[in-house]
């Protein structure tokens, strides 16, 4: 047979690799193939035969071992290492588990790579590859002779398939059981299914006789990893009828329900990780459990699994740092590099004078204030991925910053250095890190482009691309520094941030040389005026095209400020904050950083009134323009004042968000988190570092402190017939607060003293 399709989803079963193709009529084709991965071993000779022995042991090994020669990724050299071929992968966990103590003695390489990805680097392919497969009969299954891709991962313009997708979800509240109060609900395009409990085998039977009337590719659910494919998959194992969920039966018997995920703490902040329910054959996409799908959609995860070889399910339960590392490793693979489990070259000694100046971040001039926090007709210049560009231009990459190939040359003198850290560059090769940035930098480049000459649906598609390439330039420069990271290291992290500095003043330089002034500057963006006169377009455009000539990174006017505010700091009125403003484009665009509207631990409530605020001050292109919008502003404010004053909104969209950081027992404190796990505990529902809770504040002051919050799961029960009771004075605070914000320095002197006294209840006005 032949078969020509999209390659659709990818897993694996030990040696035997799933395939299910999609062709353009939507029909669905399953095949098999058989793949053996291959590791790498380095080490005395009497630990390899022990590591041999073992694997013979386990019946493990496919061939007799090999001698090959492979370069060395952090010295340059090629080395002669064991090559075994791996018949049974279930293996590779086993001696996962070992590496730490094989560490310093025994060096494994590459066993640590996935093997539908280490399958997908072999042969050339991708998810959702267009595809060509010949195929035989063999042993009852459709078992692959060839496989091809029709057009290389490069391609930028490439064609995604039409998917039927449904939703799920449940009606509430995921954390509480499904009910009449709580349906599960699946949605497509043309239908609308709620089901509920009442009968769990008819409960059971319905679901399939959905997914058998509308068949979707793909599900995207909300907490359905880690809440309702658990309980559907549990109940369907006690009354024993099976769900349709998967079109691959096969695997069914091997699935483990697992309900608990898993939480840890790093880089100062609490992580948590649901367990993954993939499907097979269809896809699943929890929209809780992937920031992928949550920042760029399914476009986004698309894109990444296309430029990782990761699929599509594992991409969007991956880090961005995971695509990343996937991403750098077929570029290693490429270059005959050994891939290392964990990068093995440590940050070199340094005195507290080294470590004092070599261990900086990124450049910041704090915003100029000493003219008052208002200003008018500023620019805003940004540098397009300084840091990705950066590592790409300058050819930084774990194993090129003092490199050992170049530390003895005897053109020493030629060498690039760092600025400030004097580190060395390679000459001799292209970085890992470098090259891999490359690709992605230009794909970027183009989707940007596209998306400004698009519209409609294709700018949406374009948008979504770019959007999902933002994020791996973004954690490029991390992981660079990140101690997990395979392809990392700290000297390679630092160069980064010299090089920013370097270029960040060298923009600023440049710019006060044209005759204009520095009012602001955060690591890659300066912020600048001419002392009140009006900014020229194209003397802008001028210093934009000098910087670009002089740094060789591309430098963008982000746009013109009729007006601009930088926000105090709450600690201290008199200082700025830095990276929180607030201004009008030429355009009549705002942009605002750090304020109310942009807080996710906020109530919908106090966001969506504030960008109400924001409209009006929209309207104003001036600084004595917008002055005159205070009685505007004033009634908004009463406005939405009364409505909290009233209780006219909406509970639900009083709710704030908070991050748990301890299990209920490490709370020490009965603040508003913890008494909100105390009482999802009390229901029954654990709640684990990491994870989000909601909760509505009834009265902060109680002295039962029990009463003081509610969670948004009990406050569904609770409020269902009589209406939510929240504490006024509380959210009448976080209003007025976030009105002050932005509006404090436009007001009149002593407006914001006298807000809350009677006439000005009235509605009296300053103007």
């Amino acid at each position: 047979m032949l078969i020509t399709g999209y390659l659709f989803d990818i897993y694996n079963f030990e040696n035997d690799i799933c395939l299910w193709v999609i062709d353009d009529n939507k029909c669905l084709n399953f095949v098999t193939d058989v793949y053996y991965p291959v590791i790498y071993a380095d080490g005395p000779p009497e630990l390899l035969q022990k590591l041999v022995k073992r694997l013979y042991q386990l019946n493990a090994l496919l061939q007799k071992p090999d001698w090959v020669i492979k370069k060395h990724f952090y010295k340059n050299i090629d080395i002669e290492v064991l090559r075994l071929i791996i018949s049974r992968p279930s293996v590779l966990y086993r001696v996962r588990e070992k590496l730490f103590a094989f560490y310093g003695k025994m060096d494994i390489y590459h066993s640590d790579i996935d093997l539908t990805t280490s399958y997908l680097y072999d042969k050339d392919l991708y998810p959702l590859a267009k595809v060509e497969i010949k195929t035989k009969i063999e042993k009852r299954q459709n078992r692959v002779v060839e496989i091809k891709s029709l057009s290389p991962v490069e391609s930028l313009n490439y064609k995604i398939p039409s998917f039927r997708i449904m939703r799920m979800y449940c009606k509430e509240s995921a954390r509480l059981k499904i009910s009449e109060k709580n349906p599960l609900v699946l949605k497509t395009e043309s239908s609308v299914y709620e089901l509920s409990q009442k009968n769990r085998v008819d409960f059971l039977k319905n679901i399939n006789i959905i997914l058998q009337k509308e068949n979707p590719d793909c599900i995207v659910s909300s907490f359905g990893d880690q809440a309702i494919f658990p309980v559907l998959f549990e109940l369907s194992k006690k009354y024993k009828i099976p769900l349709n969920f998967d079109r691959d039966t096969m695997p069914l018997s091997a699935r483990k329900i697992v309900k608990k995920g898993k939480s840890f703490f790093t880089y100062g902040s609490y992580i948590f990780r649901a367990p993954s329910y993939p499907l097979f054959g269809r896809w699943h996409i929890d929209s809780a459990n992937s920031f992928t799908y949550k920042e760029t959609q399914l476009l986004g995860v698309i894109e990444l699994a296309r430029v990782s070889r990761m699929p599509v399910q594992k991409l969007a339960r991956a880090s961005t740092g995971s695509a990343l590392t996937a991403m750098e490793t077929a570029v290693a693979m490429e270059k005959n590099y050994l891939i290392p489990w964990q990068k093995s070259s440590l940050e070199s000694k340094k005195t507290w004078y080294e470590l004092h100046l070599f261990d900086k971040g990124g450049l910041v001039f704090m915003p100029d204030t000493s003219k008052g926090f208002i200003k008018e007709n500023i620019a805003q210049l940004d540098f397009s991925q300084m840091y990705p560009s950066i590592m790409h231009i300058h050819n930084i990459s774990p194993e090129t910053v003092n490199c050992l190939c170049c530390r003895n040359t005897s053109a020493k003198k030629n060498i690039p250095r760092v600025p400030e850290l004097n580190y060395h560059i390679c000459v001799k090769r292209r970085g890992v890190v470098s090259d891999t940035l490359r690709h992605v930098l230009r794909r970027r480049a183009y989707y940007k482009k596209m998306k400004g000459k698009s519209t409609g649906y294709k700018k949406e598609l374009y948008t979504s691309l770019a959007d999902s390439l933002k994020w791996i330039n973004v954690v490029s420069f991390g992981y660079l520094g990140f101690r997990n990271a395979k392809f990392g290291k700290l000297e390679s992290h630092e160069s980064v941030t010299a090089f920013g500095r370097d270029i960040l003043l060298t923009a600023m330089h440049l710019a006060e040389d044209k005759g204009f002034n520095l009012i602001h500057a955060i690591t890659d963006c300066i912020f600048i005026d001419k002392g009140g006169e009006l900014l020229l377009k194209e003397e802008i455009e001028e210093l934009c095209r000098t910087i670009y000539r002089t740094v060789k990174i591309k430098i963008t006017t982000d746009g013109i400020y009729t007006w601009l505010l930088f926000l105090s700091s709450r600690e201290d009125s008199k200082l700025p904050v830095a990276g929180k403003y607030l201004g009008r484009f030429e355009t009549g665009e705002l942009k605002y950083r750090g304020i109310a509207a942009r807080r996710k631990d906020m109530p919908v409530f106090i966001r969506r009134a504030q960008l109400e605020l924001l409209e009006i001050m929209k309207e104003a292109a001036t600084v004595s323009e917008l002055k005159k919008q205070h009685d505007k502003m004033h009634l908004l404010y009463l406005f939405y004042d009364e409505q909290i004053k009233e209780r006219k909104v909406s509970y639900k969209e009083m709710l704030l968000r908070k991050t748990v950081t301890r299990d209920l027992n490490g709370y020490l404190v009965a603040n508003a988190t913890s008494l909100s796990v105390k009482q999802l505990f009390e229901k029954g529902i654990s709640v684990q570092p990491g994870e989000k809770v909601r909760y509505l504040v009834l009265d902060q002051k109680n002295p039962l402190k029990e009463k003081r919050y509610i969670s948004e799961e009990s406050a569904l029960f609770a409020f269902q017939k009589r209406p939510a009771k929240y504490d006024i004075s509380f959210y009448h605070k976080l209003w007025k607060e976030s009105y002050e914000e932005i509006w404090r320095p436009f007001a009149p002197e002593g407006y914001f003293e006298l807000l809350d006294k009677k006439q000005m209840q009235l509605g009296f006005s300053f103007s």
